[in-house]
Protein backbone atom coordinates (compact mmCIF):
# COMPACT_ATOMS: atom_id res chain seq x y z
CA UNK A 1 0.00 0.00 0.00
CA UNK A 2 1.01 3.47 -0.67
CA UNK A 3 0.14 7.11 -0.66
CA UNK A 4 -1.75 7.79 -4.14
CA UNK A 5 -2.55 11.24 -2.92
CA UNK A 6 -1.12 13.69 -5.82
CA UNK A 7 -1.54 17.46 -4.54
CA UNK A 8 -2.89 19.29 -7.46
CA UNK A 9 -0.93 22.68 -9.01
CA UNK A 10 -1.19 25.73 -7.09
CA UNK A 11 -3.60 27.92 -9.90
CA UNK A 12 -3.78 31.11 -7.39
CA UNK A 13 -2.59 32.56 -3.54
CA UNK A 14 -5.60 32.06 -1.93
CA UNK A 15 -5.04 30.56 1.67
CA UNK A 16 -8.38 28.68 1.83
CA UNK A 17 -8.18 26.34 -1.16
CA UNK A 18 -5.73 23.33 -2.03
CA UNK A 19 -5.70 25.13 -5.62
CA UNK A 20 -5.34 28.26 -4.94
CA UNK A 21 -8.41 29.74 -6.77
CA UNK A 22 -10.86 31.49 -4.11
CA UNK A 23 -13.90 30.55 -2.93
CA UNK A 24 -17.17 31.21 -4.88
CA UNK A 25 -18.83 34.00 -4.05
CA UNK A 26 -22.29 33.20 -2.25
CA UNK A 27 -25.01 35.41 -3.77
CA UNK A 28 -27.49 36.80 -0.75
CA UNK A 29 -30.24 37.25 -2.99
CA UNK A 30 -32.71 34.64 -4.41
CA UNK A 31 -34.52 31.34 -2.96
CA UNK A 32 -31.17 29.93 -2.93
CA UNK A 33 -30.47 28.53 0.25
CA UNK A 34 -27.16 29.72 1.70
CA UNK A 35 -25.22 27.21 3.50
CA UNK A 36 -21.54 29.18 4.04
CA UNK A 37 -21.25 32.28 5.85
CA UNK A 38 -23.39 31.46 9.14
CA UNK A 39 -26.35 33.23 6.82
CA UNK A 40 -29.43 31.66 7.90
CA UNK A 41 -31.35 29.39 5.21
CA UNK A 42 -34.78 31.36 4.20
CA UNK A 43 -37.67 29.04 5.19
CA UNK A 44 -40.35 31.09 3.56
CA UNK A 45 -38.83 31.53 -0.16
CA UNK A 46 -42.07 32.28 -2.18
CA UNK A 47 -44.37 31.41 0.58
CA UNK A 48 -43.56 34.58 1.69
CA UNK A 49 -46.26 36.47 -0.34
CA UNK A 50 -49.67 36.18 1.30
CA UNK A 51 -51.22 35.43 -2.62
CA UNK A 52 -48.85 32.55 -3.08
CA UNK A 53 -49.91 30.79 0.00
CA UNK A 54 -53.93 31.33 -1.34
CA UNK A 55 -52.84 30.04 -4.23
CA UNK A 56 -54.58 27.11 -5.12
CA UNK A 57 -57.27 26.88 -2.60
CA UNK A 58 -60.79 26.13 -3.12
CA UNK A 59 -63.33 28.88 -2.14
CA UNK A 60 -63.88 26.07 0.97
CA UNK A 61 -60.89 26.31 1.63
CA UNK A 62 -60.39 29.85 1.61
CA UNK A 63 -63.73 30.37 3.96
CA UNK A 64 -61.69 28.00 6.23
CA UNK A 65 -58.58 30.48 5.98
CA UNK A 66 -60.54 33.58 6.73
CA UNK A 67 -62.13 32.16 10.05
CA UNK A 68 -59.20 30.88 10.96
CA UNK A 69 -57.23 34.20 10.40
CA UNK A 70 -60.61 35.82 12.16
CA UNK A 71 -59.49 33.69 15.41
CA UNK A 72 -56.30 35.16 15.92
CA UNK A 73 -58.27 38.23 17.20
CA UNK A 74 -58.60 37.81 20.87
CA UNK A 75 -61.88 38.82 22.24
CA UNK A 76 -61.82 41.76 24.86
CA UNK A 77 -62.33 39.60 27.73
CA UNK A 78 -59.02 37.05 26.67
CA UNK A 79 -57.00 35.80 27.92
CA UNK A 80 -58.85 34.44 30.55
CA UNK A 81 -57.19 32.46 33.44
CA UNK A 82 -58.81 29.79 34.75
CA UNK A 83 -57.56 28.46 38.01
CA UNK A 84 -58.58 24.48 37.52
CA UNK A 85 -56.83 24.55 34.53
CA UNK A 86 -53.62 26.64 35.63
CA UNK A 87 -52.77 25.50 38.88
CA UNK A 88 -52.94 22.22 40.19
CA UNK A 89 -52.85 22.32 43.80
CA UNK A 90 -53.12 19.30 46.06
CA UNK A 91 -55.74 19.99 49.27
CA UNK A 92 -52.60 21.17 51.57
CA UNK A 93 -51.48 23.75 49.30
CA UNK A 94 -55.01 24.94 48.97
CA UNK A 95 -55.20 25.61 52.72
CA UNK A 96 -52.36 27.40 53.59
CA UNK A 97 -52.19 29.46 50.14
CA UNK A 98 -55.93 30.47 50.70
CA UNK A 99 -55.63 34.14 52.89
CA UNK A 100 -53.02 35.39 50.46
CA UNK A 101 -54.91 34.37 47.15
CA UNK A 102 -58.12 35.88 48.79
CA UNK A 103 -56.04 39.01 49.58
CA UNK A 104 -54.27 39.07 45.90
CA UNK A 105 -57.73 38.69 44.37
CA UNK A 106 -59.42 41.24 46.22
CA UNK A 107 -56.82 43.85 46.81
CA UNK A 108 -53.24 43.28 45.38
CA UNK A 109 -54.63 42.45 41.75
CA UNK A 110 -57.39 45.24 41.49
CA UNK A 111 -54.80 47.91 42.98
CA UNK A 112 -51.42 47.29 41.74
CA UNK A 113 -52.74 45.51 38.61
CA UNK A 114 -51.62 41.80 37.39
CA UNK A 115 -47.83 42.72 37.10
CA UNK A 116 -47.12 44.18 40.49
CA UNK A 117 -49.62 42.39 42.25
CA UNK A 118 -48.14 39.14 41.23
CA UNK A 119 -44.49 40.34 42.18
CA UNK A 120 -45.76 41.34 45.87
CA UNK A 121 -47.98 37.97 46.14
CA UNK A 122 -44.68 35.84 45.17
CA UNK A 123 -41.73 37.97 46.81
CA UNK A 124 -43.63 39.37 50.33
CA UNK A 125 -44.65 35.75 51.55
CA UNK A 126 -40.87 34.63 50.93
CA UNK A 127 -39.47 37.41 52.85
CA UNK A 128 -41.40 36.82 55.82
CA UNK A 129 -40.58 32.72 55.75
CA UNK A 130 -37.39 33.59 55.48
CA UNK A 131 -37.60 36.24 58.68
CA UNK A 132 -39.56 33.91 60.70
CA UNK A 133 -37.16 31.12 59.78
CA UNK A 134 -34.17 33.35 61.26
CA UNK A 135 -35.87 34.16 64.07
CA UNK A 136 -36.28 30.42 65.21
CA UNK A 137 -32.57 29.82 64.34
CA UNK A 138 -31.54 33.11 66.49
CA UNK A 139 -34.03 31.46 69.17
CA UNK A 140 -32.56 28.35 69.10
CA UNK A 141 -29.18 29.56 69.72
CA UNK A 142 -29.35 32.02 72.05
CA UNK A 143 -32.04 30.16 74.62
CA UNK A 144 -31.24 26.51 73.91
CA UNK A 145 -27.41 26.67 74.11
CA UNK A 146 -25.21 23.11 74.42
CA UNK A 147 -24.08 22.72 78.38
CA UNK A 148 -23.20 20.29 80.53
CA UNK A 149 -26.69 19.73 81.14
CA UNK A 150 -27.95 18.33 78.02
CA UNK A 151 -26.33 17.64 74.47
CA UNK A 152 -29.04 19.11 71.98
CA UNK A 153 -28.58 22.88 70.94
CA UNK A 154 -25.54 24.93 69.37
CA UNK A 155 -22.65 25.17 70.94
CA UNK A 156 -20.66 28.59 70.77
CA UNK A 157 -17.10 29.60 71.88
CA UNK A 158 -16.25 32.87 72.49
CA UNK A 159 -13.01 33.87 71.18
CA UNK A 160 -10.61 35.27 73.58
CA UNK A 161 -10.43 39.26 73.43
CA UNK A 162 -6.76 41.03 72.72
CA UNK A 163 -6.69 43.78 74.27
CA UNK A 164 -3.73 46.18 73.13
CA UNK A 165 -3.33 48.51 75.49
CA UNK A 166 -4.83 46.72 78.33
CA UNK A 167 -2.57 48.87 80.81
CA UNK A 168 -3.82 52.34 79.95
CA UNK A 169 -7.15 51.14 79.96
CA UNK A 170 -7.12 49.60 83.28
CA UNK A 171 -5.31 52.83 84.40
CA UNK A 172 -7.93 54.97 82.83
CA UNK A 173 -10.87 52.64 83.87
CA UNK A 174 -10.35 50.36 86.54
CA UNK A 175 -12.69 47.54 86.32
CA UNK A 176 -13.83 47.71 83.42
CA UNK A 177 -11.85 45.07 81.60
CA UNK A 178 -13.33 42.57 84.68
CA UNK A 179 -16.90 43.52 83.71
CA UNK A 180 -16.47 43.51 79.86
CA UNK A 181 -14.44 40.43 79.28
CA UNK A 182 -14.89 36.59 79.82
CA UNK A 183 -13.38 34.69 82.70
CA UNK A 184 -13.79 31.07 82.60
CA UNK A 185 -11.07 31.26 85.34
CA UNK A 186 -14.16 32.52 88.24
CA UNK A 187 -15.83 29.90 87.36
CA UNK A 188 -13.41 27.54 87.55
CA UNK A 189 -13.64 26.86 83.83
CA UNK A 190 -17.31 25.39 84.14
CA UNK A 191 -20.29 26.35 82.56
CA UNK A 192 -21.80 29.56 83.59
CA UNK A 193 -24.88 28.02 84.33
CA UNK A 194 -23.59 25.13 86.20
CA UNK A 195 -23.51 27.50 89.70
CA UNK A 196 -26.90 27.52 88.93
CA UNK A 197 -27.97 23.57 88.59
CA UNK A 198 -31.06 22.32 90.28
CA UNK A 199 -30.05 18.94 90.40
CA UNK A 200 -26.74 17.12 91.44
CA UNK A 201 -25.97 19.37 94.12
CA UNK A 202 -24.72 16.61 96.54
CA UNK A 203 -23.07 13.89 94.96
CA UNK A 204 -21.11 12.80 98.65
CA UNK A 205 -17.61 11.85 98.98
CA UNK A 206 -15.83 9.98 96.42
CA UNK A 207 -15.72 6.54 97.03
CA UNK A 208 -12.23 6.19 95.59
CA UNK A 209 -9.24 5.13 98.05
CA UNK A 210 -7.07 7.49 97.09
Amino acid sequence: MGNYYVKPERAGNSPYTRSGLPPPKLDPTGDKPLHRGGNAMSLEMHMADERARARGLTPAEREWRMKWVKDQNLHPDEPIAVDAVHRQLNPIRILYRWPLDKLYKHFLKPTFGVYHGTAIRVVVPKFIFAFLGLQVIYYYWKYEARDWAHLRGIETSPERPVIMRGAEIEKRYPGLQTKALADPSKFDYLSPSYEKRTAILDVGAPGRPW
